[in-house]
């Protein structure tokens, strides 16, 4: 990923302890169409995180794709997926051993066939809490200090109640923001009085379908949640429910 003078020397944004070496781009600049390039948020990253995010984002621009649903959907499953699998042959027959078809539950009793593949959704979730750290910096300036949490969770129906509501408080930090035409998309909200006490949301491809193994709650348009605060709140199992 590409240099800045203006980036480099100053504190990485997503661990707090490294030196910027260069500009990291918040999303993967392969994600997007070359001429959707321009605008991407950049950060200052060390060189340790750019390398650790950079090996989240080849899995996910290598799996992702199977359910993306945004404008170049086509173009990113059969050409940029395929190139990427094709030079990463434990993945591809991980991804081939995983595959089946599936009802899926729609809505009035509807089922509809689908195919599915398995993902890592750990690896998800850590990159969109890298991507939430970053987007603090860009539009706020704001560093997460290290008494906070960040966490990153895929949320059931109840989740996305609770969501909504963080997402209704009252302040003047918001943002959000449509890159790619639906190729990302996301939206936050900042305390006015706790600096970087936040709520994000990410969606990505348009949002895939994700469910847990039983099927017992599908999500389409699907996005990451991520919740940025104290320890004792963030990380209280509860909430995210």
């Amino acid at each position: 990923m590409g240099g800045s003078r203006k980036f480099k020397g100053k504190p990485c944004v997503y661990c707090m302890e490294g030196i910027s070496s260069t500009a990291d781009h918040v999303f993967p600049r392969e994600i997007f169409e070359i001429a959707d390039r321009d605008n991407i948020p950049k950060v200052p990253a060390c060189e340790r995180c750019n390398n650790e995010k950079s090996q989240l984002e080849h899995y996910l621009l290598s799996v992702l794709p199977f359910g993306g649903v945004h404008r170049n959907a086509e173009k990113s499953l059969s050409v940029d997926a395929a190139r990427r699998l094709s030079r990463n042959n434990k993945l591809k027959s991980h991804l081939r051993n995983g595959m089946s078809y599936g009802l899926i539950s729609r809505e009035r009793d509807k089922r509809e066939r689908r195919l599915r593949i398995p993902i890592d959704f750990d690896k998800l979730h850590l990159f969109s809490e890298f991507v939430c750290r970053g987007l603090l910096w860009h539009h706020w300036k704001c560093h997460v200090p290290k008494e906070y949490s960040v966490k990153a969770f895929t949320p059931s129906p109840t989740g996305l109640e609770f969501l909504q509501s963080l997402f209704n408080m009252s302040t003047a930090y918001r943002v959000s923001s449509n890159l790619g035409e639906d190729t990302v998309r996301y939206k936050g909200s900042m305390s006015e009085v706790d600096q970087c006490l936040s709520v994000w949301a990410l969606q990505f491809l348009g949002g895939i379908t994700v469910s847990d193994e039983k099927q017992s709650f599908v999500f389409e348009h699907s996005a990451v949640a991520v919740l940025v605060g104290p320890k004792r709140l963030v990380e209280d199992d509860q909430l995210l429910k």
